[in-house]
């Protein structure tokens, strides 16, 4: 789920169904905002879906450092310097129980174990769009049935209650490991959006919020 801060959004998130076993995720998010970040999100979203989904049964998926890698080069300089995104992409392959996955300096996801224990993942590698040689590291891990991971975008983490505190990823850690076992992924993107709301109440939204779940029955 995703709130725009104006009419449009800079921060993307999507799912790419390969197979009824494996699912990629993806979410990223545009450097600016408004109209611009707007354009160069949609532009983001349709290459990233031209890489992914537009192969023929005999073409091999890209992994997904290398899938970072290619959207690195095409969206370098399209859209004038300095302007990048931060992405995480990931796949999910329910054979393994393994999510494989990339951070593109974006904000590090939260991991909830089936006993409800949470863990902030590390951080990763550059934005895509900045350097065209960058190369991206692939991390690996285990999401058995009753775990989650939640992706984000830090309007969520930056937004502001009217003294001026940000939300901050301690106040989102907490939250996580307030929600019930088993809860769903639609229960945990509800649940989460409403503590920030209620944070930020009679404050001003600055920035994109984005918040993408994945979790596992």
């Amino acid at each position: 789920m995703t709130a725009p801060a104006r009419i449009v959004s800079g921060d993307l998130y999507d799912f790419f169904p390969f197979c009824d076993k494996a699912v990629g995720l993806l979410c990223a998010d545009v450097s600016g905002k408004g109209m611009s970040a707007a354009l160069m999100m949609a532009h983001l979203q349709a290459v990233a879906h031209g890489r992914i989904l537009a192969l023929d049964q005999s073409s091999a998926r890209p992994s997904p450092s290398t899938f970072a890698a290619m959207l690195n080069r095409d969206l370098g300089s399209r859209f004038g310097d300095n302007r990048y995104a931060t992405m995480f992409y990931g796949e999910y392959d329910s054979t393994t129980v393994t999510l494989r996955h990339v951070n593109a300096g974006h904000c590090p996801p939260i991991l909830i174990s089936p006993d409800g224990e949470v863990t902030v993942l590390p951080d990763g590698d550059l934005p895509i769009g900045l350097f065209p040689e960058t190369t991206y590291r692939e991390q690996r891990i285990s999401l058995p049935s009753g775990s989650a991971i939640v992706v984000y975008s830090d309007g969520l983490i930056d937004a502001l209650n009217s003294k001026g505190e940000e939300f901050g990823e301690e106040r989102l850690v907490s939250c996580c490991r307030l929600l019930p076992k088993g809860v769903t992924a639609e229960s945990i993107c509800t649940t989460l959006s409403q503590h920030v709301a209620e944070w930020s109440a009679g404050a001003e939204q600055f920035d994109d919020t984005t918040i993408l779940v994945l979790a596992v029955d």
